[in-house]
């Protein structure tokens, strides 16, 4: 049973091992020359081109150069949905090439792929054990000791009162302690829980993971990537009276379908989540790009012009039909469309918050830790999406040897901190925080000093982080009551006499299996999916909003 627990918490890890293909298509005329050599995945070198066929695992990371497909990443971040990836997108080594052809520049060698980081990263897990494992193991040790020396008295005590009786009694004893028990409780539950956290995306380095967020009293997010998506987003969009928002939204999205812009992805990423007709089967034509200015082109032979202000005003040769928004701030920027009679919108962009964020909040908010918003961007940015976020301390402006001396002086008055962050600027501060999470997207330095990377890059990940915890410690202390109270029971009732040695024997075999059953109930995943989805901005325009439905 013990080994069938461990073989199946083993598991992910060698899919993981299994994951990176034993060779690769290198293109070595690349682009003068199409053909291809067949070579071990070892032999590849950052700059080599390879062809990665449909159905096929990309041997490294790498870039695409041309094609355009899904590719499947869940065994690296457990999202069951194909991500769709295009010139310039960045592949991990390990994923799958679902659908086309694709040619991809390696970026990094087989042996130094994110996927070999990672498994380095699990067996290095591995070899380390928390507090609570060790003080069990510690506490066996004592126990075999002190178990061998009371049988011994028992023995000759049994020896003086009756000897028939003496080895039988003595035999007993020995069969029905259960050090198993003990040395069981905490390393099957850890195994079954690092299992189940595994299969969600959620890759734990250190073995104090679990233990410490569970006692953890202050939790600090960083803002940019941790809280926020780290791209534009639509936060509000202003229409002049007479033109309706859904269809100002849908001209834009149109004409930034083909552009690769991260302010053109939040537009279209709007017209997407708002449900509005397929913007794309618009009637668009002669589309021209303005470096630093914006475009203009012809929807439904209309000539519109989607940019800067000046840019606009200049089709218009209209003064500017509003001021910015009073909610506007610095780190809002704000583009305009327009035609040659009208000015017709205004697009605030800005970068959003995480449709998970919330959620996360709210957990440790309700489970009486003291979350923090600490950022190195400025304090009027910080302190605003504290607010939406209902965060009561918001810290801007700091700079990373602050953010790691605020962090040591919260631990000095003996807080017990958890750090989230995902950028180059963290990797000191995850490093001294009692643990701490790093976002999968985020900067590999970040990731090789946290104790634990969310692969899935869900900030809600650490809600099942912190429900995982929670229920792990709670049958890890189960299961060492349960071994306490039954051998405290059992050994006297043996050395009184009152078991035989086959009695024993089955009483020490079922405490073991007691608290074996009882930790594998952590492998199973909790099917709850609570609506945590938060509505994108309130399109306003006329007087009129336009919601996603």
């Amino acid at each position: 049973m013990e080994l069938a627990a461990r073989r199946k918490a083993a598991s992910a890890l060698d899919n993981l091992q299994h994951a990176l293909p034993a060779s690769a298509l290198r293109m070595p005329g690349y682009p003068a020359r199409r053909d291809t050599e067949l070579i071990s995945a070892g032999q590849l070198c950052e700059g080599d081109v390879i062809l990665v066929k449909s159905g096929e695992a990309i041997a490294a990371d790498g870039i695409i150069l041309e094609g355009d497909t899904a590719v499947d990443v869940s065994l690296l971040t457990g999202e069951s949905l194909a991500q769709r990836k295009t010139v310039g997108a960045s592949l991990p080594g390990g994923a799958v090439n679902a659908t086309q052809p694709i040619v991809v520049r390696i970026t990094r060698s087989a042996r130094d792929s994110t996927l070999s980081i990672l498994v380095k990263l699990i067996e290095q897990a591995g070899h380390g054990k928390p507090q609570l494992s060790l003080w069990a193991d510690k506490v066996a040790a004592w126990f075999v000791a002190v178990l061998l020396l009371f049988a011994v008295a028992v023995f000759i005590l049994w020896q003086w009162v009756d000897p028939s009786r003496a080895w039988p009694i003595a035999i007993a004893v020995l069969v029905v302690s259960c050090p198993c028990a003990l040395s069981l409780a905490t390393p099957t539950a850890l195994a079954a829980a690092t299992d189940r956290l595994v299969r969600q995306g959620i890759l734990i380095v250190q073995p104090h993971v679990l233990e410490t967020l569970h006692r953890a009293t202050h939790v600090i997010f960083d803002k940019t990537g941790t809280l926020t998506a780290g791209k534009p987003v639509l936060r509000h969009l202003e229409t002049m009276d007479a033109a309706p928002s859904a269809w100002c939204l849908q001209v834009a999205a149109a004409l930034e379908a083909s552009s690769a812009h991260p302010l053109a992805g939040a537009i279209v990423a709007a017209a997407q989540e708002s449900y509005l007709p397929a913007f794309a089967e618009v009637s668009t034509c002669d589309v021209r790009y303005f470096v630093g200015q914006g475009l203009e082109g012809t929807v439904d032979g209309i000539h519109y012009r989607l940019g800067s202000a000046a840019f606009v005003q200049a089709l218009t040769n209209c003064s500017l039909a509003w001021q910015a928004a009073e909610h506007v701030t610095s780190d809002v920027t704000s583009i305009y469309l327009g035609t040659s009679t009208t000015w017709l919108a205004r697009f605030d962009l800005a970068d959003g918050l995480r449709n998970d964020a919330l959620q996360v909040i709210r957990k440790f908010q309700a489970r009486g830790s003291t979350v923090i918003l600490l950022s190195g961007d400025q304090q009027a940015i910080t302190q605003r999406v504290a607010d939406d976020l209902g965060i009561a301390t918001a810290l801007g402006q700091y700079l990373p040897d602050q953010k790691l001396a605020f962090v040591q002086g919260l631990q000095r008055d003996g807080a017990i901190v958890a750090m989230v962050g995902d950028g180059i600027n963290d990797a000191a501060v995850l490093r001294a925080a009692d643990v701490s999470f790093a976002m999968g997207g985020g900067t590999a330095l970040a990731q090789m000093h946290a104790d634990c990377v969310l692969l899935s890059g869900r900030l809600s990940s650490l809600c099942e982080l912190d429900e995982t915890a929670s229920q792990t410690i709670s049958i890890m202390r189960q299961n060492l009551v349960w071994a306490t109270l039954y051998n405290m029971l059992a050994i006297p009732a043996a050395a009184f006499g009152l078991l035989n040695p086959w009695l024993s024997g089955i009483g020490m075999s079922v405490s073991s299996a007691v608290v074996v059953f009882n930790a594998l109930r952590l492998r199973r995943i909790s099917r709850r999916h609570a609506d945590t989805s938060v509505l994108p901005a309130v399109f306003r325009g006329g007087g009129k909003s336009l919601q996603r439905g």
